[in-house]
C-alpha cells in the first residue's frame, strides 16, 4: 500500500485459532501500509494460582503451588509455536514489520481479564487501531453492529480508547 507519512502502530489480537489468523490476514491486506508496525497480542491461559490458607492467628497465612503438574512452559511454548505458524507467515510474506507481546494468565482466567491484558498492551504500545477477530462462539455478548463477537472481543469494543476492528472472517471471505 502506498505510504502516508505517518508510521501507525497497529495492535492484532493473536490467538491459535483460524479466525484470529484470518484477522491477521485481513489487517495486513486491507489496514497495513509502508512503515506501519504490527504488534502481537497474545494472551496464554496457562497459571495456576497459588493456593493460599489462612488461619485466624497472627502470621499463619501459608502460600503454595498447587498440587500436581503444571505446564505453563508447555501452553507457553505452544502459544510462540502457533505465532509462528500462522502469523509470522502472513506477516512476513509482505515484509510487515511486526512485535510480539506475550502474556501469561491464570489457566481460569475471564474474558474480562484477558480484555484488560489486551487494553493495557495496547495502551502502552499507544496503538492507533486494535484488530480482533470475532468469533462463532456461542457468546451472551452481542455488539450491536456485528452481533455475537465472543466475550474478549466484547469486552474489548466497549472499553478499548482505541479504534477497535472486530473482523468477522465469513464476511470478508477469509
Amino acid at each position: 500500500m502506498a505510504s502516508s507519512g505517518h508510521a501507525r502502530v497497529i495492535g492484532i489480537c493473536a490467538e491459535d485459532t483460524d479466525a484470529a489468523a484470518a484477522a491477521c490476514r485481513w489487517a495486513v491486506r486491507e489496514i497495513y501500509r509502508d512503515g506501519d508496525k504490527f504488534h502481537l497480542m497474545y494472551v496464554v491461559k496457562s497459571l495456576k494460582p497459588p493456593m493460599e490458607v489462612f488461619h485466624p492467628g497472627p502470621g499463619t497465612a501459608y502460600s503454595f503451588s498447587q498440587p500436581g503438574k503444571h505446564h505453563e512452559e508447555a501452553k507457553i511454548l505452544a502459544a510462540k509455536k502457533a505465532i509462528e505458524r500462522r502469523f509470522v507467515p502472513v506477516l512476513e510474506e509482505k515484509f510487515v514489520p511486526y512485535e510480539i507481546h506475550l502474556f501469561a494468565e491464570n489457566h481460569d482466567a475471564k474474558a474480562e481479564k484477558i480484555g484488560q491484558t489486551i487494553l493495557k498492551c495496547a495502551d502502552t504500545i499507544q496503538t492507533e487501531l486494535v484488530v480482533i477477530a470475532r468469533h462463532n462462539k456461542d457468546s451472551q455478548e452481542k455488539d450491536r453492529f456485528v452481533g455475537n463477537v465472543g466475550s474478549v472481543a466484547a469486552y474489548v469494543s466497549k472499553h478499548c480508547r482505541h479504534p477497535v476492528a472486530i473482523v468477522d472472517p465469513e464476511n470478508w471471505g477469509l
